[in-house]
């Protein structure tokens, strides 16, 4: 008999939970943090890695600012976690240092974490796919379309649609550059915003 997917979500939740190939993330992190939201979402939401407060709090996009701003834009357009938003990452740990400061994950993290968002894909079967950020659109679109364009920055690819057979990404800005100042919030909703005309088809 064949499973819901809320069941196959649940399932990889516990696998993503006891996952241990990256030895230097296990001996590092607090928890691995794996997607929540809609089984059968139309937009998945991606980001590179967790927070600390996601981390924390073991739930994508929440306990700090850039979770608030995810939030805040979700409410924007008014869709919901419960039928129509999935928010995953693409590496479910925190990537430390042995003294514990936060670095960026290594070829190695993103090709051990890239099972489980492929799986999430086919489970969840979105519509669209919003990548946050240079490196986790990048990824993305390397591995499930053919680029002819090489991208050099986020500024070339904010908002950008690219389409295959299965489902459309959008390149869109990580929160954090909001949170750092390095591009305005209201300009940043807005922007969200203005990707209604998509959720609207999906």
């Amino acid at each position: 008999m064949s499973i819901s997917a809320r069941e196959s979500l649940n399932k990889l939740r516990e696998e993503v939970i006891q996952c241990k190939k990256c030895q230097d993330l296990v001996k590092t992190r607090r928890s691995p943090v794996a997607g929540i939201g809609a089984p059968n979402a139309r937009v998945i939401i991606l980001g590179y890695y967790p927070s600390e407060g996601a981390e924390a709090g073991v739930t994508p996009y929440t306990g700090d600012d850039t979770g608030n701003l995810i939030r805040k834009c979700l409410d924007k357009v008014d869709l919901s976690l419960e039928k129509d938003i999935y928010l995953t990452y693409m590496v479910k740990c925190i990537p430390r240092n042995v003294d514990l400061t936060i670095t960026i994950p290594r070829a190695e993290h993103i090709n051990n974490c890239f099972p489980f968002l492929s799986r999430e894909i086919s489970i969840t079967t979105p519509h669209l796919i919003i990548s946050l950020g240079f490196d986790t659109s990048i990824y993305l679109l390397d591995n499930f379309f053919s680029l002819q364009i090489k991208y050099k920055n986020m500024n070339e690819l904010h908002m950008k649609i690219f389409e295959n057979p299965s489902f459309k990404v959008v390149s869109f800005r990580d929160p954090k550059e909001v949170i750092a100042g390095a591009f305005p919030e209201e300009k940043y909703v807005e922007d969200f915003q203005s990707l209604s005309k998509l959720f609207e088809v999906v």
